[in-house]
């Protein structure tokens, strides 16, 4: 599947400030140890209307309901895009949506609707206490299934040094690597 160039990038919400948990961050939830954060967590209300953060192509749209005693991503939405001076292809994350405005295979525009945050404890938000927007920047190789939201040492799943701080990495977009 060809991902389109990708010539800017903006955040997913209005009022993007984390407040929750930052990339990078050790995540302790329940006394459990879940590993190294891979995203920006951003609290905001249920409702909150979510964008893509950059032209590209859906390539995952699912519901991980997780349960009430292990938290899962709820509804998820995964976009290939592709940097216009690199031409290396990159995926935006969001998770913990209500519902679910785009399915895999369509292509979306910088500011299009993805979905809107879903309220604590539902299984649209994976059953997490608090209402917020997960997003993530993975620059890893794309496998076709659901990408995890913690790295722990040892772990097969994934790489630390395949995820980049959404932050950092829209506001030195296109040139950081």
């Amino acid at each position: 599947m060809a991902y389109p160039l990708t010539p800017t990038l903006d955040s997913p919400l209005a009022n993007y400030k984390v407040n929750s948990y930052s990339f990078g961050k050790t995540c302790v939830y329940k006394n459990e140890n879940w590993g190294t954060h891979l995203g920006e967590d951003v609290n905001t209300s249920a409702g909150a209307k979510v964008r893509c953060a950059g032209r590209g192509r859906v390539v995952y749209s699912a519901l991980h309901p997780g349960n009430p005693r292990r938290g899962n991503w709820g509804n998820i939405v995964i976009v290939a895009h592709k940097n216009p001076i690199t031409r290396k292809p990159f995926f935006s994350l969001y998770a913990h949506l209500k519902n679910r405005f785009v399915e895999k295979g369509e292509r979306v525009r910088l500011g299009q609707p993805m979905g809107t945050v879903g309220k604590a404890n539902t299984i649209e938000n994976g059953w997490w206490p608090e209402e917020h927007l997960h997003f993530g920047i993975y620059v890893g190789p794309w496998k076709g299934r659901v990408l995890p939201g913690y790295w722990k040492r040892g772990a097969k799943r994934t790489k630390l040094s395949y995820w980049r701080k959404p932050t950092k990495f829209i506001n030195c977009y296109p040139t950081i690597r």
